[in-house]
Formats: structure tokens, C-alpha cells, sequence
């Protein structure tokens, strides 16, 4: 029987898919449902919505592979920020049309390069053509590719051997398929960032109708474009091409059983099947839930993993990494929930920042609000929740939360948290309980006439380490709190 190292960094892959070698990428990616979705050509535009560490800048590298692959398309797979236009205004109509000539540019010099050809100063009314709709019903490739097609004295110098076998390649409907990944990074709360991306996706719309040949996919985060689509009315038009990404615990399955099998393939080591792996690096069954909340007190590692990462797989991976160095450290022979809860203290602080990081553009006051819970209890009725907030968080402090006029009340301040994925809604069942996130209902705490629907509240378990939160079993059993980790099942969260 073949033994891993658990200490090896490479145990897992990169917690960053688009660093990953290509090789190695392509040995442990998903597919999921909406890659064959994005490479439909009949769908100008598809945007993904993720937070972070949700397989964003994955899945768009999955559908840049792919679109490559097939000769007859122009892709052009770039970061935002290498063609983002410089300039400094709040007029919208000079962001769009800024966008749409860096865009149109870039895409004649992919052109160019391809076919060898060096894009001169005269291929600025190409540009131009295209924004005036000169390309109309037209191939956009074509077009531009004899246009540089180099002239027969030439040829020579620029070392095209055969120009007209080159041009063939962009013949018969050729597409032009822009990828677009981390358009709002480094995003701040400020009417430049809100009207920077508002207008990208306006000028892609426009290209669209413009020029038919291309295609746009793109990714952006939930709280980003809920903070830009309340103040653009126009934006109310790309709703229809938004795909929310969601990890389900069978998504995380067959992730983690890609990334064992991709790894121990890379050292040649013996492989499982996919229902051994797993079981293979992890304990079978770790101790998770309660006595008074019904139904088996073990799971699964995929279970507890899914839970504790928040369905991200980046978070998943660097839980992973962090498991197994102390499993190697206590010479364990598979991962277990000893080992996962030993590393708990600190993978539940960088999941603090992170929120802090990823929502403070909403609400500058985030990390005092978060704060404001810390030693306090993990679980809450409504009345309770808010009464918390009031007496803990708005005595002290006026948070500023987007989308809310004037102070907030302690109701929009749960909502916020909610939003954030800080607190999930619970209701018990007779054999156990659901949880309910915002994606799943984002009604709840919103609604004057129901406002809960019959659902208590809990800090997410990732948060509750760094928080030392009190542990609800405990507390009510004997009056007594402690700070341990509290082991709660979640297995009948509802999507």
C-alpha cells in the first residue's frame, strides 16, 4: 500500500487554480454544467457570479482552454487590469466608449500577432469602423485579418511564408471570444470603481449588437455587482446573462477526489478508485453534530470540509494543506478531525480578514460590527439577534451600509450580515434541522409583514474560532460556556 507525504505543498494543488501549471490543471479541473453553458456561441454574453475562492478565474480558464483548441476562434484571455483605460472621469458615455477602443484595439493586435503581421498607426480607423458599426453582419476576423494581410514586397521581411494559408484559419464564421477575469479587483467604493465596471459591461453589450463575431465572458462578486447595479439602471439589461457559481457537497466530492488522484498521479503512486480516495487520505467518519440535534453524530470528511471551507474551494485547499501538515506531524496515517480542528484557530482568523477584506467596501464598519460578537453566543432567536446589534453595535457606532439611507436599524444591520454569509438561518425539524443562506432566501430579515419565516440565526462555524464563541450545547446543558470548537452538523442545508 503507497503512503503520501503529507507534507509535500503540492498535496492538493494550488489554492489559486489559475497559477497552476496547465498539465497539472487539466488533471484535477471540474466540469461543471456551466462550462458547456459559457462555450455556447449563441450566447454573446455569460457572466459568472462568485465570491472569491469560488472557481471564478478557474472556470473561465477551463473555457479559455477549450475555445483554443478549436482554430477557427480568436481568444483573447487577458486580466482587466492590462487594458483597463486610463482615464479620470465620472462620464459614463467616455468610460464606454474608452472601454469599447481598448478592446477593439486589443483585439486587432491578437489579430495581427497571429497572422505575423505589425499593427501599424492606420489600423486606427479599423477601430473606429467597428465602434460606428462598420462591421454590421460582417466577420469581424476576416475582415480585419485581409485588411493586414501583408502586402507582396513584404512578405519577406515579415517572415509569413504562405499569408493566404494563415488568413484560411479565420474564415467561415470565426469568433472573437474575450475572457475577462478579476474585473473588479482591488475594488473601492468609489463612483470611479462603480462607473469603471458599470460601463464595461455596457460596452460590451454595444459591441455585441454591433459586431455579432464576438463574445464575452466574465466574472465579478455577488456584493459588487449588487453595489453597482443599484445605481445603473442600465445594468438591469445584463441581469439575464448572470450564472451564479454554487459548490454543492457533490461538487466538493468530486473536486477533492480530482485533486488526490491528480496528485498521486503525478508521482506515480497506486490509484483508487473514486469512492476509495478519499477515504484514503481522510478518516472515514469524524464527529460532527449533537444529541439534541438529531440523527447520526458523524459524517463525512466532504461533509465537514464543505461546511467549514463555506462551499469556496480555495478555502477548501488551504484547509486541506494546513490538515495535513499536522497529520504529518502527529505521524497519522490519514487526516482526521483532530487534525482539522488543531488548525482551526488560525484558518478561522484568515477567514475573518478575508470577510473583512471582501465587504468592507459595503461597510467600512464591518470589523467592529464582527467584533462586537466576540465571547457572545453562536446561536440566536430574532429577538435575541437584535437585540444584540442594538445594544452592542448601534449604541456605540452609526455603520454605513450600502444601500441604506440614513442609519441603519438593527434589522438592516442583520440583513447585512446575512448578505455577507456572517450569519445563516436555521430551523429545526422534528429529525434534525435546514439552513438557509441568503442566495437561498434573500427575503428573510427583509420583510416587515414575516420577518424571520419561523428561522433562528448562527454565526457560520468558520468564524466561531476566531470569535470564541460561546457553544450553544454546552451553555444550555449546564450553564456553562466554553470556547471550543462547536461540532454542528450541516448536512441538511437547503440551496
Amino acid at each position: 500500500m503507497c503512503t503520501i507525504d503529507f507534507s509535500d505543498p503540492n498535496l492538493f494543488g494550488n489554492e489559486a487554480a489559475e497559477d497552476e501549471d496547465d498539465a497539472i490543471f487539466s488533471g484535477y479541473a471540474v466540469e461543471r454544467a456551466e462550462v458547456s453553458a459559457f462555450l455556447r456561441v449563441d450566447q454573446r454574453i455569460s457572466i459568472c457570479r462568485a465570491y472569491k475562492g469560488e472557481g471564478k478565474s478557474a472556470l473561465l480558464r477551463l473555457i479559455s482552454t477549450k475555445l483554443i483548441s478549436e482554430k477557427k476562434n480568436l481568444v483573447i484571455d487577458i486580466k482587466a487590469l492590462e487594458i483597463s483605460p486610463d482615464i479620470d472621469s465620472s462620464d459614463s458615455d467616455r468610460w464606454v466608449r474608452a472601454w469599447k477602443e481598448v478592446l477593439l484595439k486589443r483585439s486587432v493586435n491578437e489579430i495581427g500577432r497571429t497572422i505575423e503581421v505589425a499593427i501599424s498607426g492606420d489600423l486606427v480607423s479599423c477601430v473606429e469602423e467597428a465602434e460606428n458599426n462598420g462591421f454590421k453582419g460582417t466577420n469581424f476576423i476576416s475582415t480585419i485579418a485581409n485588411r493586414l494581410k501583408p502586402r507582396q514586397g513584404l512578405i519577406d521581411k515579415i517572415g509569413v511564408k504562405n499569408p493566404e494559408e494563415l488568413l484560411k484559419r479565420w474564415d467561415n464564421g470565426g469568433t472573437v471570444w474575450i475572457i475577462l477575469d478579476d474585473i473588479d479587483q482591488n475594488f473601492q467604493n468609489t463612483p470611479k470603481y462603480k462607473i469603471k465596471i458599470a460601463s464595461l459591461f455596457t460596452a460590451a453589450r454595444d459591441i455585441c449588437n454591433k459586431i455579432p463575431s464576438f463574445r464575452f465572458r466574465f466574472a465579478i462578486r455577488p456584493n459588487i455587482w449588487k453595489l453597482i447595479k443599484q445605481e445603473y439602471e442600465a445594468l438591469s439589461h445584463v441581469e439575464q446573462y448572470m450564472t451564479n457559481l454554487i459548490w454543492s457537497e457533490e461538487d466538493y466530492r468530486s473536486l477533492l477526489t480530482k485533486r488526490i488522484n491528480a496528485h498521486m498521479k503525478r508521482l506515480e503512486l497506486s490509484t483508487y478508485s473514486d469512492t476509495s480516495l478519499i477515504d484514503f487520505m481522510f478518516e472515514e467518519r469524524m464527529p460532527w453534530g449533537r444529541e439534541q440535534d438529531g440523527g447520526d453524530k458523524f459524517r463525512s470528511p466532504v461533509t465537514i470540509l464543505h461546511t467549514l471551507s463555506r462551499h469556496r474551494p480555495r478555502w477548501l485547499v488551504e484547509l486541506c494543506k494546513k490538515a495535513a501538515n499536522a497529520a504529518m506531524a502527529t505521524r497519522s496515517k490519514k487526516i482526521t478531525f483532530s487534525n482539522i480542528n488543531s488548525v482551526l484557530d488560525e484558518f478561522s482568523s484568515r477567514r475573518l480578514d478575508d470577510q473583512i477584506a471582501e465587504f468592507s467596501s459595503q461597510c467600512p464598519e464591518l470589523k467592529e460590527i464582527m467584533a462586537a460578537f466576540k465571547e457572545q453566543n453562536e446561536r440566536y432567536t430574532t429577538n435575541i439577534l437584535l437585540s444584540t446589534i442594538k445594544n452592542r453595535i448601534l449604541n456605540h457606532l452609526t455603520p454605513s451600509i450600502s444601500g441604506v439611507i440614513g442609519s441603519p436599524t438593527a434589522t438592516e444591520v442583520a440583513h447585512f450580515l446575512f448578505q455577507t454569509g456572517f450569519l445563516t438561518a436555521r430551523k429545526n425539524r422534528d429529525d434534525g434541522y435546514d439552513h438557509v443562506s441568503y442566495a437561498d432566501n434573500p427575503n428573510l430579515l427583509a420583510s416587515r409583514t414575516n420577518l424571520d419565516q419561523g428561522y433562528e440565526w448562527e454565526i457560520h462555524p468558520v468564524f466561531r474560532q476566531a470569535l470564541a464563541l460561546k457553544n450553544f450545547s454546552d451553555r444550555n446543558r449546564s450553564g456553562k460556556t466554553t470556547n471550543q470548537f462547536n461540532q454542528s452538523s450541516r448536512t441538511n442545508r437547503r440551496r
